[in-house]
């Protein structure tokens, strides 16, 4: 019983470990296109890479200190789980104004992905303007 118990935590605490690592994993991904462009500095990048690295070697310690131990179970699958639900949840629910907060959140992302990669920077929005470069260099 309490080796399941343990699994499970251990499995909790690791799911979302592994969530916050892919999170990091996402905004390097975007800090690396705006680095190239130039319309975002080194900082951008280092947050990336602790947000990315920090949880995947916590995430290792604990596999490591855990491996003198019986083999992972059930409980611990199960466990990998609950953090990727319990934000699934956050997300369906609605918020004051009548929309999912998933989707307030996912136009934030949008929105500070727009202005990592230097998108609609001194331009008009450019839905009715032809594709060019503005003073950053992005392409609008």
């Amino acid at each position: 019983m309490q080796n399941g118990l343990l699994d499970f935590g251990l499995g909790t605490v690791l799911g979302g470990l592994m969530l916050s690592a892919g999170w990091g994993a996402f905004w390097l991904a975007i800090g690396i296109v705006g680095l190239s462009r130039r319309t975002c500095g080194w900082p951008v990048m280092l947050n990336s890479l602790t947000v990315l690295a920090l949880p995947l070697l916590l995430g290792w310690g604990l596999l490591w200190v855990r491996a003198g131990f019986a083999p992972l179970g059930t409980a611990f699958g199960i466990g990998l789980v609950v953090v990727p639900l319990l934000l699934l949840g956050f997300a369906l629910r609605q918020a004051p104004d009548g929309q999912r907060a998933g989707t307030h959140m996912l136009a934030g992302v949008q929105h500070l992905m727009d202005e990592l990669l230097g998108k609609h920077h001194g331009c008009g929005g450019c839905s009715h303007e032809p594709e060019h470069e503005n003073e950053q260099g992005g392409i609008c």
